[in-house]
């Protein structure tokens, strides 16, 4: 192959890899600016809605909720309402991840995070840990009944 179709191919090569790399970060800026509330920030900003304590710990989820009950692997939430979910660990550093809300948060032992989320469709989901967190990290899975 002569220099100058080389030369050619490598600037073609060039160019699409920034054409894909500027798509990625122009989707990935709209993303983040879209909606704040979906992703997860430390605890410092005012809650909104409801406020559920969930924490983790080896080899399970809690939910507190604000009337004092507590749930263990189970997450019970109303359609069309807002909630903020108040992540926390007891031990070692987990991550609470509900594939269905797009919703993912780590709970690192003694630095809380907040994610507000709305469910919209009545349904069980599931949720999980997806941080390796120790031999029985396979059982920190749940469902969040909303109705």
């Amino acid at each position: 192959m002569p220099l100058k179709n080389k030369l050619l191919v490598e600037v073609i090569w060039i160019v699409a890899v920034v054409a894909i790399l500027s798509w990625a970060a122009v989707s990935n800026a709209a993303y983040l600016t879209s909606d704040q509330n979906y992703i997860s920030n430390p605890v410092s900003s005012d809650p909104v809605g409801t406020v559920i304590n969930v924490t983790g710990y080896q080899w399970a989820w809690a939910f507190q909720y604000p009337n004092g009950t507590i749930t263990t692997d189970k997450l019970v939430l109303k359609a069309n309402t807002t909630y903020t979910l108040v992540v926390n660990s007891k031990d070692v550093i987990h991550d609470f991840y509900i594939p269905a809300f797009g919703v993912q948060s780590y709970a690192v032992p003694g630095h809380p995070n907040q994610v507000t989320i709305e469910p919209m469709k009545a349904g069980t989901y599931i949720f999980e840990c997806v941080e390796y967190c120790g031999e029985l990290h396979y059982e920190m899975r749940g469902t969040v009944v909303v109705t």
